[in-house]
């Protein structure tokens, strides 16, 4: 394989990156089969602890309640580019959640502590659709008691 160009290595940082943004703001909007999307077709999720491989098991996994609102804040992605069409990453992430019961809650909702954080690492590969996740895995660092 050719050496990679530092301009070539910004530019799949800044695309892999702004994948991260996409399936953030899909999955705090419950956007499930688009989130499935920016995986691999043979991508794998690891949430919870359990791994989700494939779109149709990833779609599957968005169990929680249809009236729940989730927003996750997202600091500090380290992407370091393997090859042309292999990255690895990982990023903080800051998780609040609610759920009011209906699908029109009185804004503003009540803000409680966050629900966790932790890190997300992720695998990266290019294919024909573009850069998607090869493999995301949430790794819990604190969590709000239950």
């Amino acid at each position: 394989m050719s050496e990679i160009s530092e301009e070539d290595r910004e530019r799949i940082r800044r695309e892999c990156i702004e994948l991260i943004t996409k399936l953030v703001h899909y999955s705090d909007h419950l956007r499930a089969v688009e989130s499935s999307e920016l995986f691999a077709a043979d991508g794998t999720w690891v949430r919870g602890g359990k791994p989700f491989t494939g779109r149709e098991a990833i779609v599957k996994s968005f169990n929680g309640p249809a009236t729940e609102y989730l927003r996750h804040f997202v600091t500090t992605p380290l992407i370091e580019v393997d090859d042309e069409s292999h990255a690895r990453g990982v990023s903080y992430y800051l998780l609040f959640r609610h759920d009011p019961g209906t699908d029109e809650p009185k804004l503003p909702m009540p803000l409680g502590a966050p629900f966790s954080m932790g890190e997300w690492h992720d695998r990266f590969v290019k294919t024909d659709q573009g850069w998607r996740f090869a493999h995301r895995e949430v790794r819990r660092l604190f969590q709000a008691p239950t």
